[in-house]
């Protein structure tokens, strides 16, 4: 924590634990039990609550909220997680809620991941790597979400459900039940459009496995 720059409006509990080369800036909360990798970036305004354990190179901007009580009324105040990898991205307004004991007590959040504005993650959801979800993308309690799965704005997505890898969700999108791999959907109610074959390029499927999927 001694190479941290921390602003002095900023307010960082002493038990909180920082890694080397934290910023935390103006009008900031880390709480008591929260842990920050090194080189993790919090810009102005941002509170991170709870049992949040955070990974190396994450960036935090203004009003993010990580870490808070879950929303399900089930909740007992029992103390739950939030684990977040490397290298994620959360943009402004993103809220990430802590997981819950019926649900396994952890909201799980993998590396290389981006978070535009307004992105809700609620209680024991599990996040894959290489994910990027648009503004105001919603999702609810225990969705899984596979890796490198792009959602357009302003989606929502159902309790229980599962995206699976390289899955394309359209904007205005309504998700009620699971996305199978490598599928297009869009619409409400949502329908598969296609395969999402150009993704699949761009992480270096071979031929023969886009023929495949094709």
């Amino acid at each position: 924590m001694s190479d941290s720059i921390i602003h002095p409006t900023a307010v960082v509990d002493p038990k909180a634990e920082l890694g080397h080369g934290v910023t935390v800036g103006p009008l900031c909360y880390v709480g008591p039990d929260v842990v920050l990798g090194d080189n993790c970036r919090l810009h102005n305004s941002v509170s991170i609550l709870g049992r949040t354990a955070c990974g190396k190179d994450n960036e935090f901007y203004a009003g993010a909220v990580i870490g808070a009580p879950p929303q399900d009324l089930k909740y007992r105040g029992e103390s739950t997680r939030t684990v977040i990898g490397d290298d994620n991205v959360f943009r402004e307004q993103v809220t990430v809620h802590a997981g819950t004991e019926v649900g396994g007590g952890v909201t799980e959040i993998g590396s290389q991941n981006r978070f535009l504005v307004g992105v809700h993650i609620a209680h024991d959801v599990r996040l894959g790597n290489g994910c990027v979800f648009s503004n105001y993308v919603q999702l609810a309690g225990h969705v899984h979400v596979e890796d490198k799965v792009t959602i357009g704005g302003i989606v929502g997505i159902h309790h229980f459900t599962t995206l699976g890898t390289l899955s394309y969700i359209g904007g205005l999108t309504r998700i009620v039940a699971d996305v199978p791999p490598f599928m297009i959907v869009e619409g409400n109610p949502s329908r598969v459009r296609g395969f999402n074959e150009t993704g699949m390029r761009r992480w270096g499927y071979k031929p023969e496995q886009i023929k495949a999927v094709r």
